[in-house]
């Protein structure tokens, strides 16, 4: 008897579970995914990449990106400015809202040139797009000649002209060292400035003869007389003639080949370091 109402129970469980299926629309077991394979949705993972490039948190399948407060500025002179990133264009070029701002003293790699990827990425990362910088402009030298707004930049993570000096994404212009407020500061000093501003003014010394022992003319000595450069003419380029940066010049701009390359290469034409520029 016990075993005729066990199986009873048993297939009214069977019958009732049936029935719950049967009452569920198909649709629900249907996979509305297309042409995917894979545990992440690709427009998902879209999403996700976009989420994380604007610094924001990605959780379970929603991004939430922080409300950045303005970095925390040590000390700030003149015109400063506070605004919201919207482009990092290279490693010393940084868009927002309202102006377009390049890092001042400090000289990235321009595009297709060694190390561009590495600057970009890296400012992109202590920069995010989203987050909030102050910009300290240049007292002595405001815009460069692209009427971008030339100063130091505080990050989140500090001032990112230092930062990039430091970790060997740029190098200091040192023809602009006696022109920028900056050039003073330690970074400047520490990776560039500092020669420049000690290094003694260039004279040229000739060899007096008295007047009442000579009827010559006073002749100069020539192993005294430093060679000069004309003003258009970039001192890191001593057998040709290139202009000075700015504007940042490629080896398609200029008709020369295979030139000496000495001092800080501004231009960046010398990208193996051999002393040798635009090579064939």
């Amino acid at each position: 008897m016990k075993s005729i109402v066990i199986i009873g129970i048993v297939i009214t469980g069977v019958i009732g579970t049936v029935a719950v299926f049967a009452s569920i629309s198909p649709s629900t077991w249907q996979d509305n995914r297309t042409t995917f394979q894979g545990d992440t949705k690709p427009d998902e993972m879209s999403e996700k990449n976009d989420c994380l490039s604007k610094g924001g948190l990605w959780t379970g399948n929603s991004c939430s990106v922080p409300d950045f407060d303005a970095p925390k500025v040590i000390e700030c002179t003149g015109n400063c400015i506070t605004e919201k990133i919207t482009k990092i264009v290279d490693g010393d070029t940084i868009y927002t809202a309202n102006y377009k701002i390049r890092l001042s003293l400090t000289n990235t790699p321009e595009k297709d040139k060694l190390g561009f990827q590495e600057a970009t990425l890296f400012t992109a990362m202590h920069c995010p797009p989203g987050s909030m910088i102050t910009v300290d402009q240049d007292d002595l030298q405001p815009f460069d000649v692209y009427g971008r707004i030339l100063g130091k930049v505080y990050c989140e993570g500090g001032v990112i002209n230092e930062m990039l000096l430091s970790n060997g994404h740029a190098n200091i212009l040192t023809q602009y060292c006696d022109t920028s407020e900056f050039s003073g500061e330690f970074w400047a000093q520490k990776y560039g400035c500092k020669s420049v501003s000690m290094e003694p003014p260039k004279t040229v010394e000739t060899q007096v003869i008295p007047k009442e022992t000579s009827k010559e003319t006073p002749k100069t000595s020539s192993e005294n007389i430093p060679i000069e450069y004309p003003k258009d003419c970039d001192s890191s380029y001593p057998d040709v003639c290139i202009p000075p940066y700015p504007p940042d010049l490629n080896c398609g701009d200029i008709p020369y080949k295979n030139f000496r390359v000495v001092g800080n290469d501004p231009h960046r034409f010398d990208g193996d370091k051999d002393g040798i520029g635009c090579e064939k």
